[in-house]
């Protein structure tokens, strides 16, 4: 067990929180947050500040049932409004607001005042380019401050941002630019790996021959990269240069998108998952400026990608709190620099730091002597988030990164939800790898097959009985799917898909995913898009991908294949189906092994049985088998691992 310090309870922004709503402990905030929802939320968005332009008339409408629940009803807003504007008027504007550090040393600094005018001048700019309110942008860029500025001028104009990770290969910005249907996209010609520029623009210029509906491409050039089509592609520091920093927020409807996080599920497209200005705003504030404690003194840093919902949720709680975002490009970790994201930590003096277990355990297999030169004093507060912790490597992160005074915060949500169902808090004493409550406003429950409330200690499903602001209210342009995914296995109640337990004392656990998504050093991921890039080859007539216990990455993909008439398996295979998956999909998501067998389990239905593949491989309880069509392809599987043996 760890017991933050007194002295961080004490001045604790959810201490002060408590103290305000005349309420005792955190357990009466959840209780009244989960039964009073109007109240509560009404709460958050006097705390975090958040300015209408058109007041609501009521904040929660619930009528047509919590999976159609609307909020600020007849509202208007724009969340620059709030993160920008407001914080300039509070006397903000000469503060640091991105202070920045690239992969070669180099430093940026931009105040409150330059972030606002440069994402105005990016608003401006689409603007221009005959961008309207509600269309969709890409975004696909290094973590630079300009990527900041494009994620908010979209907002400031009214269109909807399209972050994609900043890896993806020309399929995957295909998928997702397509189902947007966006009309732009904001880049640059490189980003710097170790030392050598990585092309962007030309990858996505190559994905934009199958994207008719981009008519304009504004890139960062850096690098001196090639213009692909110059009626389309247009260089940043003329275009946005050139452009007027002082355009005002367009108001928007509460419900309208801020922003589409493309995320995975087991079969089908990615999902677009829908956030709104004031959800992302709302969710950010009950999360990371009361939960995890981020106050306005506070220099955050948390290395992630703009195409994964944390690099969102990072700025935005940021400007909420009107504190320093300490924006880093390239890895935490290098080589001959494999702490790279500590000693960033102590450099520029961070005191709220963002982890992941994956990335702690890659730490954990370096020498440690090094780490004795870091001043991490400056720390208060160590988030992570990401797959699940195992003890080790949370207590290595204790005793290495918090130095046992620092508070490591656990959370758990994703991206559907723009933060979390559970976290852990000052307030609370701490076990290894556990979150000491469910986040405000949620209900959390974990919920037996049948639907009734699993007893303490007992795993189950982990539910949302109490829509939070923030909860995403669509996957874009299809409902059907939306319901089908989140609202059918308990009508009433949000399925989240992870295992979980809560503990008699209050802990909770989460014990893996329900389904079969992957979830990859913290990125998720569904199998069909890895499984689409070994067939498309023609060497492969079938495949299963699964995630598989790693000692590094946590879990690590594994693909169980068919090969194709007259494929003879062999190295040479094995590796140019591997270097397939990290060209189509993204090298993160490339597998660590591909093991070929003469069949895959399928229900009656013909769907792969990727459940049944997992336990198969891993030598594990299948559960379940009477909807399997071909029992008798279990075993060929299990006896994979002997092979390797």
């Amino acid at each position: 067990m760890f017991q933050p310090g007194s002295d961080i309870q004490r001045t604790s922004t959810l201490t002060s929180f408590l103290k305000g709503c005349g309420i005792d402990s955190y357990e009466e905030l959840v209780r009244r947050s989960n039964e009073d929802p109007d109240w509560f939320w009404g709460q958050i968005i006097d705390h975090g500040g958040i300015r209408f332009a058109q007041p609501y008339s009521r904040l929660r409408d619930i009528s047509e049932g919590p999976e159609s629940i609307r909020w600020a009803v007849g509202s208007t807003l724009n969340l620059t409004e709030t993160c920008l504007d407001a914080r300039i008027a509070d006397g903000l504007g000469d503060k640091v607001a991105i202070d920045w550090v690239g992969e070669d040393g180099s430093r940026r600094r931009w105040t409150y005042s330059d972030l606002t005018a440069e994402a105005s001048r990016v608003a401006s700019a689409l603007a221009t380019r005959g961008v309207r309110p509600g269309q969709a942008v890409g975004i696909y860029m290094p973590m630079i401050p300009e990527i900041e500025a494009a994620l908010l001028g979209i907002a400031r104009l009214g269109a909807v941002a399209v972050p994609l990770f900043s890896g993806f290969a020309p399929h995957a910005i295909v998928s997702r630019l397509n189902d947007a249907d966006a009309v732009a996209v904001l880049t640059a010609d490189a980003t710097p790996r170790r030392g050598k520029p990585v092309w962007m623009e030309a990858t996505l210029a190559q994905a934009l021959t199958d994207v008719p509906s981009v008519h304009t491409v504004i890139s960062l050039r850096r690098f001196g990269g090639a213009v692909a089509d110059p009626a389309r592609d247009l260089d940043w520091s003329e275009t946005v240069g050139r452009a007027s920093p002082e355009l005002a927020a367009v108001p928007v409807k509460a419900e309208d998108t801020f922003l589409i996080a493309y995320t995975s599920g087991t079969t089908g497209r990615p999902k677009g998952v829908v956030h709104t200005h004031l959800g992302v705003q709302a969710k950010a504030t009950a999360d990371f400026l009361l939960c995890l404690d981020m106050k306005r003194d506070d220099r955050h840093l948390w290395m992630t990608d703009m195409g994964w919902v944390m690099g969102p949720l990072t700025l935005l709680s940021v400007l909420l709190s009107g504190s320093t975002l300490v924006l880093a490009e390239g890895a935490p970790s290098m080589p001959g620099d494999p702490f790279r994201l500590l000693r960033l930590a102590s450099e520029m003096e961070v005191t709220h730091l963002g982890v992941a277990p994956t990335l702690v355990r890659q730490f954990m297999t370096q020498d440690t002597e090094s780490l004795s030169g870091y001043d991490l004093s400056s720390l208060r507060i160590v988030a992570s988030t990401g797959e699940p912790w195992t003890e080790d490597a949370w207590l290595w992160q204790l005793d290495h990164i918090c130095r046992r005074r620092a508070v490591p915060l656990n959370i758990s949500g994703g991206t559907e939800l723009f933060g979390a169902i559970l976290t852990s808090t000052v307030l609370h004493e701490l076990k290894p790898g556990g979150f000491s409550a469910q986040a405000l406003g949620v209900g959390a429950k974990v919920l037996r097959q049948d639907g009734s409330e699993a007893a303490p200690g007992e795993v189950g499903e982990l539910v949302v009985t109490q829509p939070p602001l923030g909860l995403t209210p669509a996957i874009w342009g299809d409902r059907d799917r939306y319901l089908e995914t989140y609202w059918s296995t308990f009508p009433g109640l949000w399925r989240h898909g992870d295992w979980v337990r809560c503990d008699p004392d209050g802990t909770w656990y989460i014990l893996g995913r329900s389904d079969d998504t992957l979830n990859i050093a913290g990125k998720r991921i569904g199998p069909p898009e890895i499984e689409a890039a070994l067939t498309e080859t023609g060497e492969v007539v079938d495949a299963a991908a699964i995630a598989a216990p790693d000692d590094i990455k946590g879990v690590a993909v594994v693909c169980v294949c068919v090969a194709a008439p007259n494929v003879s398996p062999d190295a040479e295979l094995v590796n140019r189906l591997k270097d397939r998956v990290g060209e189509i999909v993204s090298k993160p998501f490339r597998p660590r092994e591909i093991h070929f067998v003469e069949a895959l389990p399928k229900t009656r239905s013909m769907k792969t049985m990727r459940r049944v593949v997992r336990a198969a491989f891993l030598g594990e309880d299948p559960g379940d088998l009477s909807s399997i069509s071909n029992p008798e392809t279990i075993q060929p599987i299990a006896d994979l691992q002997k092979e390797k043996s």
